[in-house]
């Protein structure tokens, strides 16, 4: 009896810190998230990952497209604003991680008929017209 006891303990405490080893997963710039994304950006206890470009678009599909992308299993997506693109471009593409030349829409918007962009080939922001194809990838941010 004290045996089984023992071995019952064991596995118990031998699940215990496997869970525990599975939740404290370390995550890094460049890395894979959970959805399968690349992790573009880290802050205390918030990681960021981006999606594959997913195509070429005018801002309202791309702003209507990205929440509904299930990337991974996960429905948390959604367009980037210009800030997390302009980390995308300093983590990934200067740091050379990644080599993308494109334009990307950003969430933001400043005019009825501008919407701001960021461009990966000359590492800035600009406006844009709604109607105008720019590519496009969900980002989804996560609790670690």
């Amino acid at each position: 009896m004290k045996y089984k006891f023992l071995t019952i303990l064991l596995l118990l405490l031998t699940f215990y810190l496997g869970a525990q080893s599975n939740s404290t997963q370390e995550y890094v710039i460049g890395g894979t998230g959970p959805a399968g994304g690349t992790i573009f950006a880290i802050s205390k206890h918030l990681v960021w990952e981006m999606s594959e470009p997913l195509g070429h678009m005018a801002w309202d599909k791309a702003f209507k497209f990205c929440p509904q992308y299930e990337g991974g299993g996960y429905t948390d997506w959604y367009l980037p604003t210009k800030e997390e693109l302009e980390n995308m471009y300093y983590n990934m593409i200067k740091s050379g991680l990644i080599h993308d030349q494109e334009t990307y829409w950003s969430s933001n918007q400043e005019e009825s008929m501008a919407l701001w962009g960021y461009n990966f080939k000359k590492g800035r922001p600009g406006l844009y017209g709604a109607a105008k194809k720019l590519a496009v990838r969900a980002v989804r941010c996560f609790k670690i």
